[in-house]
């Protein structure tokens, strides 16, 4: 999750955070909401200057972790309402099992630099019945492959995946879930630990 793009990066993110537009947010609250009660615990993963989890904060009415590796994206989440910043990697999180009602990761799994452990790692933290929601680009979207091509050369992990491969990732963790296009680009999985996948939407 670290490295010297996010260094530089960190005010321009700050400065660019209502790209979560309001619909976005309420999107994914509704999204967690069956996971995460008022007073709950999320934990947003790669989540770097937290504009999105105080929005999620807020509209859950939920406490919201940010994990994220760079301290330079870090800093910006601190002070955010109903969120707490905490420095760390996905793949060795410095929390107990159990320890989250859900966990979200928005456009950064393909950051991290080892996606089983970072998988395990994600169902280890989150209770039995929780909720794992990812959003991920579709790497078979030629767009995509381009963006992820360009992200290697800039020394990223660059571990994008489409959203059947990332399906069987989940499920040999534990985490039984459906992955599903929203927009042309990416997709959306909604899992849940030790439970059953939502069911598939008909494709033609």
């Amino acid at each position: 999750m670290a490295g010297g793009m996010f260094r530089w990066a960190a005010p321009v993110f700050a400065r660019v955070g209502s790209r979560w537009s309001m619909g976005d947010a309420d999107a994914l609250a509704q999204t967690l909401a069956p996971y995460v009660p008022a007073g709950g615990h999320l934990l947003d993963v790669g989540g770097g200057t937290g504009a999105l989890a105080a929005r999620l904060a807020e509209r859950l009415e939920a406490a919201v972790t940010v994990l994220d590796a760079s301290p330079h994206m870090l800093h910006h989440a601190e002070g955010l309402p109903g969120v707490t910043p905490v420095g760390g990697d996905a793949e060795a999180m410095p929390f107990a099992d159990d320890a989250f009602d859900a966990v979200l990761v928005s456009d950064a799994f393909h950051h991290f630099g080892a996606p089983p452990a970072a998988a395990r790692e994600m169902a280890r933290v989150v209770r039995p019945g929780g909720g794992v929601v990812v959003l991920e680009p579709d790497p078979a979207i030629w767009a995509v492959r381009l963006v992820a091509a360009a992200e290697c050369l800039a020394g990223e992990p660059g571990h994008f995946m489409k959203p059947r491969v990332f399906e069987e990732l989940m499920r040999d963790v534990g985490v039984e879930g459906v992955a599903r296009h929203q927009g042309k680009a990416s997709y959306v999985f909604v899992g849940t630990v030790g439970g059953e996948p939502a069911p598939r939407e008909a494709t033609s």
